[in-house]
């Protein structure tokens, strides 16, 4: 039944394709090209739209073409970012050729964003959530992860790995994750563990990285219960770009004395990056390697790593461009995993060395891809991915994980509705002693969205159905849904609201995992069952522009729901025969989960007496429940009367209940200024103490619970920057945790003391 169910939901996207391919029939063909007013480069994707009506996209090399009756048109030019430009023609015969010149829009926060769709729209207009990192901010800030990069973004934090945005995970033990990552247009999610290699995300080469919050499984798959991170790497543009940067940074001095032990070596990071990119004829070339080497905080813990990172694309013609992206690395780390204790040592491992996790691994993935303009202005996309992971234990290269995907995506736009859909699938093998063996599994996925603007008012919705498969046990499906609603009250008001569902199957990981860390064990679970969920959220953006200043409000009511949510328990799972009496990590489900907050973002850009500044902060309230925990918060007066406590200050009793390892308040700010050759910056975070956390924590990691009782109003933490750019190259200096804060995000491992930063950057 359920392969019946795909094919005949294949055939009505098939259906829907030929319909749309259809539609627009043949007069007289009027042809043109739009390039930018300033590079007189091509625009690709500039929407061409004749009367509000019959409608089409710029190719690959700007180039459109639209078939009218002979008449008087009106032909509108528009482009994410650019100012619109409306031509008048009359159509007697033949073609008219026109060259379109569009100017970029200046001094503005209306950011272009793919978001949850798949195609490019306004920030202002989606339909969720959303937030942007820029190049600029990941080089002034050193960030040399993906991981440190998201935890700059309001509502979300990366504990161990795991993303969670506004609550949605929490301590995962570096197993399935609910965000999905893509690079790209590719998921790079692990076919074992299902989780995200932060350090493989090529930092030196990012031309945007967005993140969307709330439930996408339907563009992204299962892994986008809790959101998507779209990361973008860039291309050359028509002149050559060759970059190098440079930095060091120690921790002199900032680690208390009483907890350095006799042999303890001063901790330090160095690495650095080249880059290149440049066009030759109809090929685009981008290329870069990069090397990083640290000696951590934490006794033991280290890291060596190399990356390369390559991009090819080709121009074919007006329609069909075609090419491939390559990454590799290879590392050698070792892994911190709880400390001794709160006090002495804190920055030493439990046990000694034997809860260290030392690991060499080779990650790899090549991904071929093709984009194709047809005569009707359909997009249709192709991309293939090759996903190879390796590690040496006790000498043998293993575990080994292959993944091979392939990915078919649709996009066309008639009149006022636009229709985008496609069909998804992976094949992946891996073979790991700590997950049972050898494993083989595979899934399908088939999805479609639909997008009707009017005036002001603009709706989208689809719909996706995906079966999963591992070895001969399991077989998983269940379709999912969305529905979003973008109103535009005014020219800088912009209310929405949306509603998408999730499903998620248990990683490999999840079920199949035995592995001992010195006396701490991970235990498996194959009674796991997969976790499902939906998000809802309503919110709205206020443009805030004047003269010499441009700004924005945002504010946004939120609700989770999940069933059967995974999440990693720490508790006697094993025989009182094992290390610790059985005492470990175990994947569990929780039987209903309910998570409920809103969020506050604002930002601010202006140049005022040659001095630029830029402002962007946000605050995050969330509050989550385990419902099976306490059965009285499914009565909504109960449910909002603790959500309202949780504002403040509440008592023991408003703990019952809520989940493991979240944050209930985040608030993060970033502000910059540049006078001439200088710069400076600054950016302070708060998390607020963890409510809960497993309850044999305590009592088996030293030092948790008189870690907890002195650290009970959460933890501030403050980064500063200088830099001075000079004809021979940037220099900067960053002093991170400014005030030295000592503080555990997860607790039993703290987080980086006070460290300094010399950063050298040069473009050629």
């Amino acid at each position: 039944m359920k392969f019946k169910s795909l094919i005949n939901f294949l055939f009505l996207f098939y259906i829907q394709i030929i319909f749309c391919q259809k539609i627009s029939a043949q007069k007289i063909l009027v042809s043109g090209k739009v390039i930018d007013a300033e590079k007189k480069e091509a625009l690709v994707g500039v929407t061409v739209l004749a009367d509000n009506a019959a409608g089409t996209y710029t190719d690959l090399n700007g180039n459109w073409q639209l078939p009218l009756s002979e008449a008087a048109h009106q032909i509108k030019f528009s482009y994410i970012g650019w100012n619109d430009t409306t031509v008048s023609c009359s159509i007697k015969s033949g073609n008219e050729i026109q060259l379109i010149v569009l100017s970029q829009k200046r001094n503005t926060l209306n950011e272009i964003v793919v978001g949850a769709n798949r195609y490019s729209r306004p920030l202002a207009e989606q339909t969720v959530s959303m937030n942007i990192l820029h190049p600029q901010e990941l080089q002034n800030k050193n960030l040399q992860n993906a991981a440190d990069a998201l935890d700059q973004v309001p509502g979300i934090t990366v504990i161990d790995g795991q993303a969670g945005i506004r609550g949605g995970s929490g301590y995962a033990f570096g197993a399935g994750s609910r965000v999905m990552i893509v690079v790209d247009e590719q998921p790079i999610l692990s076919a074992d563990k299902n989780d995200v290699k932060w350090s493989f995300i090529p930092m030196e080469n990012i031309e945007q990285i967005e993140i969307v919050k709330g439930a996408s499984s339907v563009q992204y798959g299962s892994a986008a219960l809790n959101g998507v991170v779209n990361i973008h790497t860039a291309f050359p543009t028509s002149k050559p770009e060759t970059k190098m940067n440079l930095f060091f940074t120690r921790f002199d001095g900032s680690i208390p004395a009483s907890q350095i032990l006799f042999g303890d070596k001063n901790p330090f990071s160095i690495g650095g990056y080249i880059l290149h990119k440049r066009k030759i004829g109809r090929s685009d070339f981008v290329f870069d390697a990069y090397g990083y080497q640290s000696r951590s905080w934490l006794q033991g813990d280290s890291a060596k790593r190399i990356r390369g990172h390559f991009k090819y694309r080709y121009r074919a013609n007006d329609k069909l461009q075609f090419g491939v992206n390559a990454t590799g690395m290879f590392q050698n780390t070792s892994q911190f995993l709880f400390w001794s204790n709160d006090t002495t040592g804190a920055y030493h491992p439990l046990n000694g060395s034997t809860t260290l996790i030392p690991l060499k691994e080779i990650y790899t993935t090549v991904n071929p891809y093709l984009t194709l303009f047809s005569k009707n202005g359909a997009r249709h996309n192709i991309q293939l991915q090759f996903y190879h992971s390796n590690q040496i234990s006790l000498g043998l290269w293993q575990p080994v994980a292959n993944l091979f995907s392939g990915d078919y995506s649709y996009l066309k736009e008639i009149s006022s509705w636009k229709f985008s859909g496609g069909i998804n699938g992976n094949i992946y093998f891996f073979k790991d002693d700590g997950l049972g063996g050898l494993h083989i599994g595979n899934s399908g996925a088939a999805f479609f969205q639909l997008e009707k603007n009017w005036k002001r008012f603009r709706m989208e919705g689809g719909a996706r159905y995906e079966i999963f498969r591992i070895d001969t046990l399991t077989d998983h499906s269940k379709p999912v849904g969305r529905i979003g609603i973008q109103y535009t009250a005014n020219k800088k008001t912009f209310i929405r609201a949306s509603f998408g569902q999730g499903f998620r199957v248990p990683s490999p990981a999840e079920r199949f995992i035995k592995y001992g860390i010195g006396d701490i064990n991970i235990y498996p679970n194959d009674t796991l069952k997969p976790e499902s969920g939906w998000s809802a959220e309503i919110g709205v953006r206020k443009q805030l522009d004047k003269k010499k200043f441009n700004g924005y409000v945002d504010g946004a009511l939120y609700m989770m729901g999940y069933k059967n949510m995974m999440e990693f328990a720490f508790g006697q799972w094993g025989k009182p025969t094992d290390p610790l009496i059985g005492i470990g990590f175990r994947a569990m489900n929780v039987n209903e989960a309910r998570i409920a907050g809103f969020e506050f973002e604002t930002g601010a850009k202006t140049f005022i007496n040659k001095v630029k500044w830029n402002f962007d902060g946000g605050y995050t309230y969330s509050y989550p429940v385990d419902l099976q925990a306490d059965s009285s918060l499914r009565t909504p007066s109960n449910f909002i009367s603790r959500f309202v406590k949780g504002l403040s200050q509440p008592d023991s009793l408003f703990k019952i209940g809520l989940l493991r390892y979240r944050n209930r308040h985040l608030l993060k700010f970033n502000t910059d200024f540049e006078w001439k050759k200088f710069s400076f910056g600054g950016t302070g975070h708060y998390y607020s103490r963890m409510d809960n956390i497993d309850f044999y924590f305590s009592i088996f990691i030293p030092g948790i619970k008189d870690y907890r009782a002195t650290h009970l109003q959460g933890d501030w933490v403050f980064d500063l920057r200088f830099g001075y750019q000079t004809q021979y190259g940037k220099v900067a200096l960053l002093c991170n945790n400014l005030l030295n804060a000592y503080y555990a995000i997860r607790v039993g491992k703290p987080d980086a003391p006070r460290n300094f930063t010399l950063q050298y950057s040069f473009d050629f």
